[in-house]
């Protein structure tokens, strides 16, 4: 009699707080060469293209400032654009730039993209102040932006999510929400999660970057399990959530670090009815000297379900 061995060989599932950098999902804009359509997704919640005129553009939109500073450009575009850019300038001692800043009233639960390109001048190196697309929540709703800068302790009033050259050349997130942490000096400012960590991008001068950010609102509200991630020209620049990565917080400064903790992960909010409910198409200059001018550009600004990517080209 033949006898037949098994042989079973056991195995360890080792489990770890650190996240690496993950796969890029499939793109949104890949089904849409050069944008074209791609407003009629059904996963596209609201987009810019900035092309139909500076009246309609500016009717868009619940709070104009400068409107004077704001022009459409049909020449200096993003790679694989067919649609303007929106320049808008600021001039020193005379105004400290100026801003689109949209509400949508029902606001956005869940997870929302956001995707849009800048083009940052190298004439404005030493003068950025906050100069980049802003989006989140204020409950209740405001047609108005209110960052209420320095103010700890908010969580069922605000969420703000920028990414932008915080310490030039260097992109960093700057965020707010009931969690973050604040100063040493006890305020709470933007808190900021990158910090030259290996994936980490600089500034590019003079030229198109594609920016994206996604959000996870934490559900329920008494959970930590919200996320943020981060790309930058297609290329992951961070990711955020409950148990990933590892570091630690320095102040207002979150440290990745893959030996040590890990991330507890996001508590945006304390209250069901804050959403994201608004985008603020930023440029803040109060650095510029009387009589100097600066601008910024922005094009192609994607809100979507789904990660959204470059311009299929």
């Amino acid at each position: 009699m033949q006898i037949k061995y098994l042989c079973f060989i056991p195995f360890i599932i080792i489990t770890t707080s650190f996240k690496p950098l993950g796969i890029t999902p499939v793109a949104l804009a890949d089904k849409y060469l050069n944008d074209v359509g791609i407003a009629q997704d059904p996963d596209v919640l609201y987009t810019e293209s900035f092309n139909d005129g500076i009246t309609n553009i500016h009717g868009r939109y619940n709070d104009v400032k400068n409107p004077e500073g704001m022009m459409v450009d049909i020449k200096d575009k993003p790679e694989g654009s067919t649609t303007p850019a929106l320049t808008i300038t600021g001039k020193g001692a005379v105004n400290d730039g100026g801003h689109l800043y949209k509400v949508f009233k029902t606001g956005f639960d869940g997870t929302v993209y956001l995707r849009y390109y800048v083009k940052y001048p190298l004439s404005s190196k030493g003068y950025i102040h906050h100069e980049s697309v802003w989006f989140g929540g204020y409950n209740p709703p405001t047609t108005y932006a209110n960052p209420r800068a320095g103010i700890c302790g908010l969580g069922d009033k605000r969420i703000s999510i920028a990414y932008e050259p915080v310490n030039a050349p260097n992109m960093d997130t700057y965020l707010y929400w009931g969690d973050m942490k604040s100063s040493a000096q006890g305020k709470c400012w933007g808190n900021d999660m990158v910090n030259h960590s290996p994936a980490a991008q600089e500034l590019k001068w003079d030229k198109w970057m594609c920016v994206e950010l996604m959000i996870k609102l934490n559900n329920p509200i008494t959970a930590n399990n919200g996320e943020l991630k981060v790309w930058q020209d297609g290329k992951e620049v961070g990711h955020w959530g409950p148990g990933f990565p590892n570091g630690h917080w320095d102040a207002d400064s979150w440290i990745n670090n893959p030996n040590e903790a890990a991330f507890a992960g996001f508590k945006w909010r304390t209250d069901a009815n804050l959403k994201i409910n608004y985008i603020w198409i930023e440029f803040y200059d109060d650095k510029s000297p009387a009589g100097q001018s600066h601008y910024i550009k922005y094009a192609n600004l994607v809100m979507a379900r789904k990660y959204i990517g470059p311009i299929k080209k």
